[in-house]
């Protein structure tokens, strides 16, 4: 049946080109290229709602927008541990305790930057003092912000303690009264020798340039006053005697021998003895004794200032 639908077929060529030839030449089309088409994420969201049955026109799809990064918040700084100087001057020292060299002093009202502190107790502040290490007792500043601070990393060595001098032990020395200026004083106790006869004694009075001098009165008390005498009265120049106990020999009498201003009566011719009276003050130190028997005592000198 083929070979009878072929002369149909070019019949009907036959007819369409003569057709053709009738009007203006027809340029064959060019080819086109077809466009690739390209997929386009579309974000996820609600499905466009239909009309009527009919679909809508495609709306080409918008790139997705780019989150904008948040800054973090800003976190706040902690402000600074800082010691205030009370109302004194205080030392600034090397280490955390007073046995530590001073290293300079702080005024009131001076702050200074905390930078650790002493451990145990922690009394003491570690403090940034003009660009060096100072310590300074916590009792006498004010601490700001010092919560948080830490033990400090560095802390000096004590100094080894230095050895306190221990002052020598004064002697006491016995509170006397001042002695008494007299015009005489007693230069010399002379010599004494105990026997079993008459007690003697005897002396000289002499100037400041040691020479005797005669009619000075020298008086000789025991068991109150006695006798006075002069010098030079009777005797050798300048010289004074007393036999006071006639044949006894006093022992266990204390006598006493000094200088007094001549009182009224005493003779002095002959250089005796005379009764004393009137007062017999001494005027110059006394010189004294405490018998055991009998004495003789001599050159008892007394010498005028």
């Amino acid at each position: 049946m083929l070979w009878l639908r072929l002369p149909t077929f070019i019949f009907m060529v036959l007819v369409f080109t003569a057709c053709g030839s009738r009007g203006a030449s027809v340029e064959p089309a060019l080819p086109t290229n077809t466009p690739v088409p390209t997929f386009t994420s579309t974000p996820v969201g609600p499905a466009p709602a239909s009309g009527g049955g009919q679909t809508s026109s495609q709306t080409p799809s918008q790139p997705a927008a780019t989150p904008v990064p948040v800054a973090p918040a800003a976190t706040a700084t902690p402000e600074a541990a800082t010691v205030t100087i009370g109302n004194i001057l205080m030392n600034v020292r090397g280490g955390p305790g007073t046995n530590y060299n001073v290293i300079g002093t702080a005024s009131p009202g001076q702050q200074f930057r905390i930078t650790g502190k002493n451990p145990g107790l922690g009394d003491w502040w570690q403090i940034d003092y003009s660009g060096q290490t100072g310590w300074v007792f916590g009792q006498l500043v004010t601490a700001t912000n010092a919560e948080t601070v830490q033990v400090a990393l560095v802390i000096p060595a004590p100094p080894p303690p230095t050895a306190t001098p221990i002052p020598p032990t004064p002697v006491p020395v016995p509170t006397q009264p001042p002695a008494p200026r007299f015009p005489y004083s007693l230069v010399s106790q002379g010599n004494c020798n105990a026997h079993s006869a008459i007690s003697f004694f005897s002396g000289y009075v002499r100037d400041v340039n040691n020479n005797p001098v005669n009619e000075v009165c020298v008086h000789i008390a025991f068991h109150g006053p006695r006798n006075t005498k002069c010098t030079g009265c009777g005797d050798s120049p300048g010289k004074w005697g007393f036999t006071p106990f006639g044949q006894g020999t006093g022992s266990g009498t204390t006598v006493e021998i000094y200088v007094v201003n001549c009182p009224p009566g005493v003779p002095r011719d002959r250089g005796l003895s005379g009764t004393a009276s009137g007062p017999l003050s001494p005027i110059s130190e006394k010189w004294t004794k405490t018998l055991s028997g009998g004495q003789t005592c001599e050159d008892i000198t007394f010498r005028k200032n």
